[in-house]
């Protein structure tokens, strides 16, 4: 007995961070309490935004937009959110896409519902945003308030670390096939730091860092008056926030155009041996060659790609997908790439891009396991010049 607690105390002496005793539950609590719980919240703001994935070339910054404004809204309970942003291009002459080149101010609103995601531009009807789900329930799930009820639900641990020469409070947990967190909570028991991994389509298992700083007293409520976050290394969020509001009414509720979208693909021959596949915002074509098969572009994500292969399987039955044409490295044209290469084809890209498409297809993919990781396969990659000799 006496062994096994001198053997307990050198741990607890050499590795504080482990068995140090902590109750997540009333860590929890507490946290929840010092912050003050809510469930639902609204916060305005101004800043920054930038484009994710939508870079002029794949080694430079996501394009930058000007927030004239920014106001959020969640229900954790629903769980639902609703972004309002009104935007302008913030780098003139710049380079990408997410709107580039924007003139003048754009009013979007982007918003989540359960599993229903959609977008609104101006007065435009609400379009269906399949693809942005899981990445909208991720923001939502780690603003300050809502990773601390996130880690209530799935079971959290948690540890005291020492970070930058701060004493903090850190609470991991992981969301099943969505999400793993960990939460830096300081000494006033406040949330100061957020990292949470998901995986995406082209760049695989991907950090994403949010910081909270400059906490006021809202009403009762605690909440940053700054916030900023990374994505692949890179800005996507720098926000001064103005305005917050607890409890407020919510009703978030997915359209009815929303609720009945999914994913489909309608063939259309254009030429002997040449069909356009389109529905949803991205479309591709299928060119029959005698021995196999040309897929060019592979858009937005596996639930995308599979439902072309499916189609292409049934347009040309008993001919191999031998190559898929990626006509740029967006992530909203490059997302279905990962299902082409399970399926057995290579990429032909242009050289630019062919080295980011090798280094993302065969980074890990743990979080949330696609059709490529399942397949064990591994990416090939061909360049291409401007131009054919």
């Amino acid at each position: 007995m006496w062994k096994k607690l001198f053997f307990a105390l050198v741990a607890a002496v050499l590795m504080p961070g482990l068995g140090n005793g902590q109750d997540p539950k009333a860590v929890l609590d507490g946290v929840a309490k010092s912050m003050g719980d809510v469930k639902s919240l609204q916060y305005a703001a101004s800043g920054a935004n930038y484009a994710f994935g939508q870079n002029a070339a794949p080694d430079t910054p996501w394009p930058r937009f000007n927030l004239k404004s920014f106001t959020r809204t969640v229900d954790y309970d629903a769980p639902a959110m609703r972004d309002e942003i009104v935007r302008t291009q913030a780098e003139p002459g710049a380079r990408g896409g997410g709107g580039i080149p924007l003139v003048g101010e754009q009013r979007q609103i982007q918003a989540v519902s359960g599993t229903y995601a959609w977008n609104q531009i101006g007065e435009l009807a609400a379009a269906p945003a399949l693809a942005a789900a899981g990445d909208r329930l991720h923001q939502l799930w780690i603003t300050p308030h809502g990773v601390i009820k996130a880690a209530m639900k799935y079971n959290a641990t948690v540890e005291t670390q020492t970070e930058g020469g701060k004493k903090m409070t850190v609470i991991s947990f992981a969301v099943p096939g969505q999400l793993k967190v960990k939460a830096f909570v300081n000494q006033r028991n406040l949330v100061d730091k957020v990292e949470s991994w998901s995986t995406n389509p082209v760049l695989g298992d991907v950090l994403t860092e949010t910081t909270y700083a400059d906490y006021k007293d809202f009403g009762g409520v605690q909440f940053p008056t700054k916030i900023t976050q990374k994505q692949g290394g890179f800005p996507t969020l720098d926000l001064t926030v103005s305005e917050v509001k607890a409890n407020v009414p919510t009703d978030i509720q997915a359209p009815d155009n929303v609720r009945q979208a999914s994913v489909k693909v309608q063939t259309d021959k254009v030429a002997d041996g040449v069909w356009y596949l389109t529905g949803g915002t991205h479309h591709s074509v299928l060119v029959e060659m005698n021995d196999h098969l040309v897929v060019i572009e592979g858009p937005q994500n596996d639930a995308r790609a599979l439902a072309l292969i499916d189609e292409v399987k049934k347009t040309v039955p008993n001919k191999p997908i031998k190559y898929v044409v990626n006509t740029h490295h967006h992530f909203d044209h490059a997302g279905g790439l990962g299902a082409f290469v399970a399926e057995g084809a290579a990429i032909i890209t242009h050289d630019v891009s062919k080295g980011f498409l090798e280094q993302g297809l065969a980074a890990p993919r743990t979080v949330q396991p696609d059709r490529l990781a399942q397949s064990g396969k591994k990416p090939t990659v061909e360049g291409m010049q401007d131009s054919v000799s």
